[in-house]
Parts: C-alpha cells; sequence; structure tokens
C-alpha cells in the first residue's frame, strides 16, 4: 500500500495544504500549496464562504501539480481556548493469553475520553504511559504495551479540547470545498513533532510560534503538551510600523521585511539602501540599517512578551526554547532569540526537500503527529484509493522510471 497523506493548515495569513508519501520511514513531499486566507482573524472563521473559495484554491494549485483531487484531509486547528486534562483509564484483557494487542490500546484510550464537556470537542490525546495489573497489582509501567502480558491495562494521558464554536466553521468550510476531515491535530502538537530533538523528551520545553496576528506560546513536559495560549499580536505589527514610518502600503512593507530586512540591527549595513515607492506613488529610499532597528525593536517586544507568558503557564524550570514561524527566516533571527533566552533559545530551520521554509513546519508535523498514531494503534492507511495512486503515477510517468513513485516527482519540487 502506497501511504499518502494530506493536511491543511488554515493561518490568519495563508491556508497551505501537503501532500506527502510515508515511504520508507521518510516523509517525501510530493505537492505543496500555499494561497493567501480570507474569512479569518486572529485564528477564528469571520467568513465561511470566502475562506472555502480560498481552500478550493489550494485544492486546485494541488491538482495542477500531482493530477489528483484529494479527497482527505487532517485538518490542523488553532490552540485558542484549548484546555488540558490529565486523564487516567483502564481496561481488562478479556484474550485467552492476555497478551495485549492494538484493539486493547485503542479500548483503554476510547476509555477516558467519556467525560469530555458538551462545549468541547476532543483534538489530541496524548498517553503518557500505561500500566500493566496482574491481579489488581500494578506489575510494570511501559510507553508501549503491546505484546505485554497482563490481566488489565491502565492508561495515564493529556487531553486537549477546544470549544466547538471555534472549531465548527473550520470544518464546515474544509467540507464546502469537497473535503473529508479524517483526523484533527492541534497546531502545537504538530510543531513540537518536527522540532523536537532526542533529549526533549526528557526535558520540559517552550515553543514560541509568532504567527502573523497571533502569538502560540506552548509547554511540553517530557514530550507531552501541558499548556498553551494564544497572544493576539504576530509579526503584523512589523509590517504596521514599517508602513507607518515610510508610508508604504501594508504589502510592500512585508516585502522590505521580509526580502530587506534584518533581525539584528548588528547585522545591518549601513551603507545599503532599497528603493521602492510609498502609498503616493513616490520614490523613496529605504536604509537597511534604519528599517533592521525598526524590526529588531518589535520582534525584542514580541519575544519578551511570550518570555513573561512561559513564566505563566509552567513553574517547572524550562531547558529549551524554540522559536517558529516564517519570520524566523528573516537573517540574523537567531542572534535575537540567544540575546532574550540566551543558550536556551533556539529556532528550527525546515531541511525537507520540497518545504524546506519555517512556514511548513506545522503541516510538516501533522503528517508525523498522524503516523505515530496510526502505528500504535497498528493500522495501515493511506488518504487515496488505488485509482488516484494509478492517476497520480501516470501524470508523471514521462519523468522517468524509478521504484518509487516519489522519483518521479523531483521536478515538482520547490519551495515556498
Amino acid at each position: 500500500m502506497r501511504k499518502i497523506y494530506s493536511c491543511i493548515d488554515i493561518g490568519t495569513d495563508t491556508v497551505r495544504i501537503l501532500v506527502s508519501e510515508y515511504f520508507q520511514g521518510k516523509l517525501n513531499t510530493l505537492a505543496v500549496s500555499s494561497v493567501k486566507t480570507k474569512g479569518v482573524t486572529s485564528g477564528e472563521v469571520t467568513n465561511e464562504v470566502e475562506l472555502t473559495e480560498r481552500i478550493k484554491l489550494a485544492i486546485k494549485d494541488i491538482y495542477s501539480r500531482i493530477n489528483i483531487n484529494i479527497k482527505k484531509i487532517l485538518l490542523i486547528m488553532p490552540s485558542i481556548n484549548a484546555e488540558f486534562n490529565l486523564v487516567h483509564g483502564n481496561v481488562p484483557i478479556v484474550s485467552d493469553d492476555k497478551m495485549v494487542t492494538e484493539k486493547d490500546i485503542i479500548r483503554v484510550q476510547n476509555s477516558i475520553i467519556t467525560d469530555i464537556m458538551p462545549n468541547m470537542e476532543l483534538v489530541n490525546v496524548s498517553p503518557i504511559d500505561f500500566t500493566l495489573y496482574e491481579n489488581g497489582s500494578e506489575i510494570e509501567t511501559v510507553k508501549n504495551p503491546k505484546n505485554k502480558i497482563c490481566d488489565r491495562l491502565g492508561i495515564r494521558a493529556m487531553l486537549a479540547t477546544i470549544p466547538k464554536r471555534n472549531l465548527i466553521p473550520y470544518v464546515k468550510a474544509v467540507e464546502a470545498a469537497g473535503l473529508e476531515v479524517v483526523d484533527l491535530l492541534l497546531a502545537p502538537v504538530c510543531d513540537y513533532e518536527e522540532v523536537k530533538e532526542e533529549e526533549f523528551d526528557d526535558k520540559t520545553i517552550g515553543i514560541i510560534n509568532i504567527g502573523k496576528q497571533t502569538t502560540t506560546v506552548s509547554v511540553f513536559n517530557k514530550g507531552i503538551i501541558t499548556n498553551s495560549s494564544l497572544l493576539k499580536m504576530g509579526s503584523k505589527v512589523i509590517d504596521d510600523d514599517i508602513s507607518y514610518i515610510y508610508y508604504t502600503s501594508k504589502k510592500t512593507s512585508k516585502k522590505i521585511k521580509e526580502n530587506f530586512g534584518v533581525a539584528s540591527k548588528r547585522y545591518a549595513n549601513k551603507n545599503e539602501t532599497f528603493e521602492t515607492k510609498d502609498i503616493n506613488d513616490k520614490v523613496i529610499s529605504i536604509n537597511q540599517y534604519e528599517v533592521s532597528n525598526i524590526i529588531n525593536k518589535r520582534l525584542v517586544e514580541l519575544l519578551n512578551i511570550a518570555k513573561n507568558e512561559l513564566k505563566v503557564l509552567t513553574n517547572k524550570q524550562i531547558s529549551y526554547i524554540m522559536v517558529l514561524g516564517g519570520i524566523v527566516d528573516i537573517p540574523a533571527m537567531n542572534t535575537v532569540v540567544e540575546d532574550i533566552f540566551k543558550e536556551k533559545g533556539k529556532i528550527y530551520s525546515m531541511n525537507t526537500l520540497g518545504i524546506r521554509r519555517a512556514r511548513f513546519i506545522t503541516v510538516s508535523g501533522s503528517l508525523k503527529c498522524f503516523i505515530k498514531k496510526i502505528k500504535l494503534r497498528g493500522k495501515e492507511y493511506s488518504m487515496l484509493n488505488n485509482d488516484d495512486i494509478e492517476n497520480l503515477v501516470q501524470s508523471k510517468s514521462k519523468m522517468g522510471k524509478s521504484e518509487s513513485i516519489i522519483g518521479r516527482f523531483v521536478g515538482y519540487f520547490f519551495d515556498n
């Protein structure tokens, strides 16, 4: 079975769809689309019709690249008003040999999701560990209980829920675009899955994801999300400052920030200038040192606010703080992060072929989350049927023979 998965990340600025093949233990990009978002403000849907049209545009873009209409999708949800609850449950092992199977793991996970408030929707279950019992006594605690022998299986897990009023407009817009939502994923959990290093699962980690209008601050303890909050401040404030000072359009100010600015003025060139036009069509000259000073002041303010929010979210000692979001692609961003967080601060650089920019961290992580989930349940799954995969292969067969589908897409990888 060709294991092909697709996901959608609906941000305030951009709708992103990623389609990848899981082959020989690695995710390989088949197609990715980014279109400007409409109908979403500060992480909440304000116009379902406009959002649906943008999703359809992204689906059409995917079709133009791989000649298939995707029908199933993973939906990534922001953590607005998310609640996190530590829960316990246990179930008897009913098989004659008392060996734990995937069905038992599913049963014990299902046993803990019965007490969710009617106004909330489950978006993430993070198993912390499983406990094996024999004759009423605890005999072992493990991360993966499969094939273990016991007469009762217990679980300790963190449940993440979000208000249904936040979720329903997203689902309606996605379904109106012709997609079936296969699973829901929480954005910070996807971020962690993408950026985690081996030692992270034994430490307390902070993740700061800077979006356009909002910044998500999350805490993970030994690989499990324990808290998250949304700050209503993002990289747009930098665009607004540049626009106000130089009297440029917001589109132009964003271009200046991304293509000319430097995050730390220490690395800016006082003699380098950029010519553009203001809103009155007058040619103006912008100095790199001056505009980088504007960028730096806002970044320092934003990161300090996020730093204080981490203190609110946990009283544990944080070992590392990962800073994510499209803004980290700006030159010298790592310097600013180190200035604020010292040796704890790190930025993450994407190195996956086809999605090598920071804006794709969440969508890439979402596929890894889903694969991890179905592996624990012992499932084989693909979002494309055999006919879809046949169309996928035939549409690019002129590119040459290969043992893997992915070999036929070499010429279609690109960075956005």
